[in-house]
């Protein structure tokens, strides 16, 4: 390692505060340590550390005696090196692969931490690797946290890349030490190398300037000065107090009652563990959701019965000692939500509230969202690339909440609207163009109730228009395909409840349909929201949209005249129905990439898929008013809980952890795939291929399901298997009820309100079992049940039929036949006959 002199810095520490923003970045609480800086105008002396392995190994030593750490001469990532650090082996468990020395840093300065990486393997399941700086304090407080590099471009293997991260040191620094990290505490396995590691000081963090808003633009200007400008104005609060007097007086109803009973609640009291949501604090969620619904009651009603609860709320907000624990502790979805929430609180009731309490939510929107805009613009919060998931969504709209609450007051608020117009405007160019999400309906409501509040206030004060992608004129029908039957609703189950979901609303989502309604002049989603508003199956979150978004002259339409089937190509989701009578029978059979096709081509790491199941060629089913055929639910991840299949006992790529692992799946690019999805008066037809979805290690050539949905009541499932040679083979169904009966035809599961038969129609060669299996649960405890029917064959090629016919109570299902003439298949069910020639399709 060499250790440089740099001349003194050009500007004062005071002067590069102000260039910076950096004061208003640090938030208020570092404003009192900054005092003594700010006096000292002697111009401190900068050093620059230098890794360049030029001679030898530069003091970096490795983590575990299985790792080897070589000088490597002749190969270097710059054209003056001469020799590079190479990082080889296998490491059980800990952070690290290989660390630097220590080595001196002044607290309070800013540093710039560079380094060229090259990685020529990486074993299974092994995440792209990055670099760590770690700060050391003093002896009565050495930890004191870490920054870290974006992660090596996995898709780039064998390529020499620079990663690089601003940072400022904490204020009571003394030394740090750097790290070639794993990215995982698990196994992991590499070969890579290091060179031209540099950590120096800057006058600067140049990391801020590319979110500055530069110029304000006209039509926030115009707002300076101005109170409530968050989706309201004088003149449309004039209009809405008309509205609520006709067109929006049921949604006005609605509101004012959930108003009285948050009024009558008052805000929970802190409380260090919400014995649920662990470190997260996820009860403050609902503090920041509150306190929209007050203000808006208090603006369209003048009735300070909701003034001074919303001034409650919001102080309550403020006061509280965390917004989550440790390191989450203002950079979660606790945090989004208070953001969002003090921020209309300031602006819809800013010339109503006292002084005293308008400056104590003006404080606290400065120091939390100044805190969290510096984490997420340097990296050090883990969502801050997550462009297809949920948190950032959240997060990022809450501080752009704040920053167009405050532009007017604080400088650094232009830097909290133009990240998240960043952010955002990232995420808008990797939607796929079918509206579908990975992370099922219950999230897709939720992230796209954030995302449409931000598009409303970048529209609106920014003239920026975000709604102009196919996936925002397509994703209404996502919610309309994967509800259920109309007639079968309840609270409790509504909709498909793939990947994360509940069976229920979490978010609206009337509120988000109506807003798409709006936009896009689309009746069928006008239609669902009154349909789920009428059947009082809505979540209440943020009741008060409905009246910003309800546009009364935009005319229901039924979906009768739709198609019964929708194909979600780029997901890789069918949703199938017999018909649109509000009893119809729904097939949602998926076959994808974790992440849509298109994401899959433009990611090389995880953008948020945690949420995704490792189940393609997997379908739920529901008919006769309730679930015949079911999903996990939110559980740890595996493939055995769904209904596909299992080789040699292991699932899909993906599997076995909390959260969907993509690493493999990323590595390999694995793209399982809708072949077919055809639709026709009596039989629609589906064909899955899901090879790539599995381990490439398991041997397997070919995964191709065929399914035939025999409206209204009668499914056949077809899969077609092929290996390098024998395996154990498990195909898995699981029924939501338990079996009733078994005999030579199948198994017969009864209910008060159901029939369903499943037959397998191949049986010779096969053990077939119906038995309880074990399930896990969110953190990966078997503490759960499923019951499942289990096909077993030990094959190098196996074609197997099942067929599941189904009715309601006190009928019998439908009886299937098949005849087998060598690659032909023929399949009689209710006079409607199916020929399958495995030769051609």
């Amino acid at each position: 390692m060499q250790l440089y002199a740099v001349s003194p810095m050009s500007m004062s520490f005071r002067t590069l505060l102000r260039s910076t923003g950096y004061m208003c970045l640090m938030g208020l609480t570092f404003a009192w340590q900054l005092t003594a800086l700010l006096a000292a105008e002697t111009p401190p002396v900068s050093t620059k550390h230098v890794w360049d392995f030029e001679k030898s190994n530069d003091g970096w030593q490795a983590r575990a005696p299985s790792i080897t750490l070589n000088h490597r001469l002749g190969t270097g990532a710059r054209p003056e090196s001469k020799a590079s650090l190479q990082v080889q082996g296998r490491i059980a468990d800990g952070w690290n692969y290989a660390v630097s020395d220590r080595v001196a840093m002044q607290g309070g300065r800013l540093y710039r931490l560079s380094a060229w990486l090259r990685v020529d393997q990486l074993g299974a399941n092994t995440p792209a690797p990055y670099f760590k700086c770690e700060f050391v304090g003093p002896a009565e407080k050495p930890y004191l946290g870490q920054v870290s590099t974006p992660a090596y471009d996995i898709s780039k293997l064998g390529a020499w890349r620079r990663l690089e991260l601003e940072f400022p040191a904490p204020e009571t620094a003394r030394q740090c030490w750097l790290a070639l990290e794993k990215g995982t505490s698990g196994p992991a396995e590499i070969d890579a190398l290091l060179d031209g590691i540099t950590l120096e000081e800057i006058p600067k963090l140049t990391v801020f300037e590319k979110f500055r808003l530069r110029p304000i633009p006209a039509s926030l200007e115009k707002m300076r000065g101005l109170h409530p400008r968050l989706y309201l104005d004088a003149s449309r609060v004039a209009q809405l107090r008309q509205a609520i007097q006709s067109t929006h007086a049921p949604l006005w109803k609605e509101l004012r009652a959930q108003a009285d009973r948050l009024a009558r609640r008052g805000p929970p009291a802190y409380r260090e563990n919400d014995s649920s949501s662990g470190d997260e604090q996820l009860y403050q969620r609902e503090v920041g959701n509150a306190m929209p619904v007050l203000a808006m009651a208090w603006l369209l009603s003048r009735d300070r019965l909701y003034l001074d609860s919303a001034r409650q709320w919001a102080l309550a907000s403020c006061q509280y000692k965390t917004w989550g624990l440790g390191r989450i502790d203002g950079m979660d979805l606790a945090a989004g939500h208070q953001l969002f929430g003090l921020a209309l609180v300031y602006d819809w009731c800013y010339g109503d509230l006292e002084e005293q309490a308008r400056r104590t939510i003006r404080d606290t929107l400065i120091r939390r969202t100044s805190a969290m805009c510096e984490a997420a613009a340097m990296g050090k919060i883990w969502w801050h690339r997550s462009y297809l998931q949920n948190h950032l969504w959240v997060n990022i709209c809450g501080m752009s909440a704040a920053g167009f609450a405050l532009f007017d007051e604080v400088e650094a608020a232009a830097m909290w609207i133009g990240l998240p117009l960043d952010k955002f405007q990232q995420t808008m160019s990797v939607l796929g163009p079918d509206g579908a999400s990975h992370e099922g309906v219950g999230y897709w409501e939720y992230g796209v109730e954030y995302m449409l509040k931000f598009m409303d206030l970048s529209r609106t004060l920014l003239g920026v228009n975000l709604y102009d992608r196919a996936w925002w004129r397509e994703t209404a029908n996502y919610a309309q395909y994967l509800s259920l039957p109309r007639r079968s609703w309840t609270r409790g189950n509504c909709i498909v409840d793939l990947a994360d979901c509940p069976r229920s609303h979490w978010y609206g989502p009337e509120y988000l349909l109506r807003n798409l309604a709006r936009e896009f002049r689309d009746g069928h989603a006008q239609w669902l929201a009154q349909q789920i508003d009428e059947a009082k199956v809505t979540s209440t979150q943020a009741t008060w949209l409905n009246l910003l978004w309800f546009d009364p002259a935009l005319p229901a339409q039924a979906p009768s005249a739709l198609p019964a089937l929708r194909h979600f190509e780029d997901m890789g989701i069918v949703s199938a129905r017999s018909d649109w009578s509000g009893e119809e029978s729904l097939l949602v059979f998926k076959c994808g990439p974790f992440i849509g096709h298109e994401a899959m081509q433009h990611f090389s790491y995880d953008p948020g898929g945690g949420h995704v199941h490792p189940d393609a060629n997997h379908f739920v089913l529901f008919g006769a008013g309730e679930w015949l055929i079911r999903d996990d639910g939110y559980r740890a991840k595996w493939s055995g809980q769904h209904n596909t299949l299992l080789i040699d006992n292991r699932g899909q790529l993906g599997e076995g952890k909390m959260w969907f692992d993509p690493t493999e799946a990323l590595r390999a690019k694995a793209r399982p795939k809708i072949l077919l999805a055809k639709s026709g008066k009596d039989i629609d037809e589906m064909i899955g291929d899901a090879t790539e979805a599995y381990p490439r290690a398991l041997g397997l050539r070919r995964y191709v399901r065929h399914i035939y949905f025999v409206k209204p009541d009668v499914l056949l499932v077809c899969d077609d298997i092929a290996l390098d040679q024998a395996r154990q083979l498990e195909l898995r169904f699981h029924p939501e009820s338990r079996l009733a009966s078994r005999s030579d035809q199948g198994f017969l599961f009864e209910t008060k309100q159901s029939a369903l038969r499943v037959e397998p129609l191949t049986p010779d060669g096969t053990v077939i079992s119906a038995e309880d299996v074990n399930a896990a649960d969110r953190h990966g405890a078997d503490t759960d049940k499923m019951f499942t029917i289990r096909l077993h064959r030990t094959a190098k090629e196996w074609r197997n039929a099942v067929a599941l016919s189904w009715c309601k109570a006190g009928q019998q299902p439908k009886k299937i036949t098949l005849d087998i003439k060598d690659d032909v298949w023929k399949f009689s069910a209710a006079g409607r006959t199916i020929d399958l020639n495995w030769t051609t399709q």
